[in-house]
Formats: C-alpha cells, sequence, structure tokens
C-alpha cells in the first residue's frame, strides 16, 4: 500500500508541478471515510494523498487519490460446484466484497485568510474517477473432486466516472504547515461493470451517489 500511494503522489506532483514548475506546491494526507446513499454497507475507511497548486492566495487546483478498504456483505449468498463429469453437484456459500479506489481534480476557491495563512474556508467543483474491485470469498468444499462452473466469476471490477462538490475548512500554521477537513458529495454519472459479479453489488455495497469526510495534513514547498 505504501509503494502504491508513494506512486500516486509522484504522478500528482508531475502533473500538477508541470502546470507552474516555478510556483508553490502543497502536498497533503490524511484519513478518508466514505459512504454510499441507499446501500445496506457501513462506511468504508481509507487514506488519501494529494496535490495542490494556488493559483493565487484565493484560487487553486488540485488533485487526490483515496483508498477505501475492502468491505464485505452483510448477507450470504449461495451457488453451487460440480464434477468434471457434471454429475455430481455441490451447494455453497460466498460472500462478496469490494473496495474504492477515487482519483479526483478540480478547481478550489478560498475565503477567509486564503490558502497560505490562517483560518479559511474553501469549496469548489471537481471530476472524478471511481474504481471498485468485487471479490467473492467461497465456503469451504472439496476442489479436488469439485470446481466453479465456467458461469460463476470470483471476481470483477466497476469503472465509473462522475462529478462532485466540495467545502472545508482549514487552519495554516506559519512554517509548519496546514491542517484541514472538508467533505465531498459525488454522483456517479457513468459505471460499466465487468461481469455480472461487479453487478451484484449494487445496492447492497455499491451506490451511485457517494458522500465523503477528510482530514488531513498539508504541507507547502516553494
Amino acid at each position: 500500500m505504501v509503494r502504491i500511494m508513494r506512486k500516486y503522489l509522484v504522478i500528482i506532483a508531475l502533473v500538477l508541478g508541470s502546470l507552474n514548475v516555478m510556483g508553490q506546491f502543497g502536498v497533503s494526507g490524511g484519513a478518508s471515510v466514505l459512504k454510499g446513499f441507499g446501500t445496506t454497507a457501513k462506511p468504508f475507511i481509507g487514506m488519501h494523498i494529494g496535490g495542490e497548486l494556488p493559483r493565487n492566495d484565493q484560487n487553486s487546483l488540485y488533485a487526490r487519490i483515496s483508498f477505501y478498504a475492502r468491505q464485505k456483505e452483510s448477507i450470504t449468498n449461495s451457488t453451487f460446484v460440480q464434477t468434471a463429469d457434471l454429475t455430481g453437484f455441490q451447494t455453497i456459500s460466498y460472500v462478496n466484497s469490494m473496495n474504492y479506489t477515487i482519483l479526483e481534480g478540480g478547481n478550489r476557491y478560498y475565503v477567509g485568510n486564503g490558502y497560505d495563512s490562517g483560518f479559511g474556508g474553501y469549496g469548489g467543483a471537481n471530476l472524478l474517477l471511481a474504481f471498485n474491485s468485487i471479490k467473492r470469498t467461497y465456503g469451504d468444499y472439496d476442489q479436488v473432486l469439485y470446481s466453479l462452473p465456467s458461469t460463476e466469476m470470483p471476481k470483477g471490477s466497476i469503472f465509473n466516472l462522475g462529478f462532485g462538490l466540495g467545502g472545508g475548512v482549514k487552519y495554516t500554521f506559519a512554517g509548519i504547515g496546514t491542517m484541514y477537513f472538508d467533505a465531498n458529495f459525488a454522483y456517479l454519472i457513468t459505471s460499466t461493470a465487468s461481469n455480472a459479479t461487479a453487478s451484484s453489488v449494487v445496492n447492497t455495497l455499491y451506490a451511485p451517489l457517494l458522500f465523503s469526510f477528510n482530514i488531513g495534513f498539508r504541507k507547502d514547498f516553494f
């Protein structure tokens, strides 16, 4: 996980830094919580890293990637396994699980003391890409005698494109960095499931309406 975070942080830094090589640049990271509307799932817990490039003291460009840990469904499902000659069958149970990886970017507008001093508020719109990885964990069965049918897919994925609105508050400690807290509402306008396994988690783990909270620390470099 640390290696993945470092890779994405380098990408974010290169993209935003290329817009203004000589300018101020902020690197941020912290904890995140995400909840989908209309699902039975508990909130997803995760972390985020990001970069921010101020255009001036009232406006900035930002990018953030968030990783949310895998969560299991609260219900148990069933399928069957079969022998090689298709004469024997056995019913087994399985539980779906899913995670979120979200990449977002957009504009932020600051009020109060602005981007890099004192207390202030901020808000703005963003575009986002969301990726869901779905996995099925099966109950025990004799894997020598039985196997899953070809129609049973143990893994799947969902690719999403959406937009969101967000806002938060921050306090900048001179010469140290900035503590921040923000909340974001996102709507996934398109979603593409790779197979039936991915589609099966809709309304239990997956939802197109997302609400997230983030708390973290930003360090600026000049």
